[in-house]
Formats: C-alpha cells, sequence, structure tokens
C-alpha cells in the first residue's frame, strides 16, 4: 500500500469516527452551515472548533451547544461556561472547551489561531427579545425546517417562511408564579404583508397567542394562560430598527476642495507652457538673426525715435 493509498485510508476512518458524534443531530448541523470540525487538546484541555459558513450558522451553534447549567463569562463577548465546559462564539467559529475552564491567555490563544474568520453583524431579532423572565441560555436561533421542528414542534404545523427570507428566535420564560416555563417565538419578515399573512396561519393553531406590529411578529406557545400570555407579549421590544448597509453621500466640501485644488494646477500648468514655449520662440529668433538665417520679411522693424528739441517759436 503506498503512502497516499494509506492517507486517503486514515483520513476516510477519521471520517467515519467523526460521524457518529453528531448522531442524529446530523441535519441541523447540515442547516447551521457547518463546513469543518476538529479536536485538539491544549494541555489537560480538549478543544473542539466548529467552522460554519457564516455568522449567523455559529450564533444558532453556540445557542444551541452551550450548557443549561452555564453562566457567562468574560473569556470572549459571547461565552457560557460551567465546572468542565466552555463554549465561545467568535464570528463564524463556536469553540467548545472541555475538562476544565480555560484561562484569558489559552482561549485568545484558540481564538486568534482560527483561520478563515468571518465577520458580520449580528441578526437584528436578537434586540427583540425580552430580558424580563428569561430563562438563561433557553435562547436558540432558527434557519430553517429542521431547526423550526427542533426547538418548537408545538407550531411545525406552519412553515413559517424561512425560505422567504424570515427569521426567528424561540425562548422560554417565567411569568408570574407558574413552575413550568412559557415559551415565545419571535419572527422577523421581509414585509408588513408577510408577517400579516403568517399571524393569520398561527392563529389557526390551539393554545397559541399571536401579536403583531409591522414586519416583527410574537407568538407564545404551549400551556400559557391568556394572562400569562399578555404580560409576556407585552414585553417585546415591537420597534423595527433599521440598519442601513449603504455607504453615505461623501461630503460636498471635499470634492469642492478637489475641484480648486485641480483648477490651480492647470492654471500653473498651463502658464508654465506659456512660458517654456515663449522662451523656446525667443531663443530661436535670436539665434537666426545672430547667424543670418532670418529672412527680412520677418525682421523686426525698430523704430528709432529721439527727442528733436525744436527752436524758440
Amino acid at each position: 500500500m503506498s503512502w497516499r493509498t494509506g492517507t486517503r485510508l486514515i483520513a476516510f476512518i477519521c471520517l467515519l469516527l467523526a460521524i457518529p458524534a453528531f448522531g442524529d443531530d446530523q441535519a441541523l448541523w447540515q442547516e447551521y452551515g457547518l463546513v469543518h470540525s476538529e479536536t485538539n487538546k491544549l494541555g489537560k484541555l480538549s478543544v473542539t472548533t466548529y467552522q460554519m459558513k457564516d455568522l449567523t450558522g455559529a450564533l444558532a451553534a453556540w445557542e444551541w451547544l452551550r450548557s443549561p447549567s452555564g453562566k457567562s463569562c468574560d473569556l470572549a463577548p459571547f461565552c457560557t461556561a460551567d465546572k468542565n465546559r466552555t463554549v465561545i462564539f467568535d464570528d463564524n467559529y463556536v469553540v467548545v472547551f472541555q475538562g476544565g475552564v480555560p484561562t484569558k491567555a489559552q482561549a485568545d490563544r484558540v481564538l486568534t489561531a482560527l483561520p478563515q474568520k468571518k465577520g458580520t453583524a449580528l441578526p437584528a431579532i436578537l434586540s427583540f427579545l425580552p430580558h424580563q423572565g428569561l430563562v438563561p441560555d433557553s435562547a436558540r436561533y432558527v434557519l430553517g425546517p429542521v431547526s423550526w421542528r427542533a426547538f418548537a414542534p408545538e407550531l411545525a404545523a406552519i412553515r413559517p417562511g424561512f425560505d422567504e427570507g424570515a427569521e426567528a428566535q424561540v425562548a422560554e420564560y417565567r411569568v408570574g408564579q407558574s413552575a413550568a416555563p412559557v415559551h415565545l417565538a419571535i419572527f422577523n419578515y421581509p414585509s408588513p404583508e408577510m408577517a400579516r399573512d403568517y399571524a393569520a396561519r398561527f392563529k389557526t393553531l390551539p393554545d397559541v397567542h399571536v401579536k403583531r406590529s409591522d414586519v416583527l411578529l410574537a407568538v407564545v406557545f404551549g400551556r400559557a394562560t391568556p394572562e400569562q400570555a399578555d404580560t409576556l407579549l407585552s414585553r417585546v421590544q415591537y420597534e423595527a430598527k433599521i440598519t442601513w448597509n449603504d455607504v453615505p453621500p461623501p461630503s460636498p466640501i471635499k470634492p469642492l476642495y478637489r475641484l480648486l485644488l485641480n483648477i490651480m494646477y492647470l492654471s500653473i500648468l498651463l502658464s508654465g507652457l506659456c512660458l517654456v514655449a515663449g522662451l523656446i520662440y525667443a531663443a530661436m529668433r535670436l539665434y537666426r538673426r545672430r547667424y543670418g538665417t532670418l529672412e527680412s520679411d520677418e525682421a523686426m522693424t525698430t523704430l528709432h525715435l529721439t527727442d528733436s528739441s525744436s527752436g524758440p517759436a
């Protein structure tokens, strides 16, 4: 067996060993846009990196992988940790440390070495989730039908329009004295017409409370009383935040300043050309007059005018 064949066989075996790690969640990883994953050792820690196609997929994977008993940590802006597991979201990567809590230096070392990082703006829908009563680490970002069925099976009968540009966030809340959490799903649609259409569809489901405002749609589902649903729906921030991606127009002063500079440069250039042309022409005439090549009709006529004084009148 050649060296190349052996290398391919080892890679194939590694691929087979990696598939069971995802198990039944392989479809979810595919929807999130998993590109590559690998596990390495960092001292006593096991470090698994998941490279996603884009930032939204990494955000969804981070919310899904973080531990329900985890707490926020200061190793990165998006970090949760418990005793033996730390999950960090950074651009289009999710990094999981297992076997202990890494130090700040260890986390920075791993995050800095990540190749092909792609950073974009976070989804705007994150700003609409209410924080009051939110069950820690219960929010889930929904990208498509697989994650929709996984995190909101009660609403799976409705196709909420992910193929038309919709995005959703699902979370659990504690409302009032009830021990059971209340489920909330928030949708952000490209247009108010789409939000109005899907609001009517959700209202056909049992035990569902719906509220719409412009392009935003909030749905409370599960075992929630009307009072709990109204309380939770009133906490949602329904004011849409618009992010302009267009480059702002340049200041009109700068183009005017450049125009004036260009006029000055052109005037200096033309003046210099005229001066050089005049000097060349004068030199040519002096040369021809001195060496007798100046024709008579080209000669300059000089008037010798003198002041002649006349006698007394």
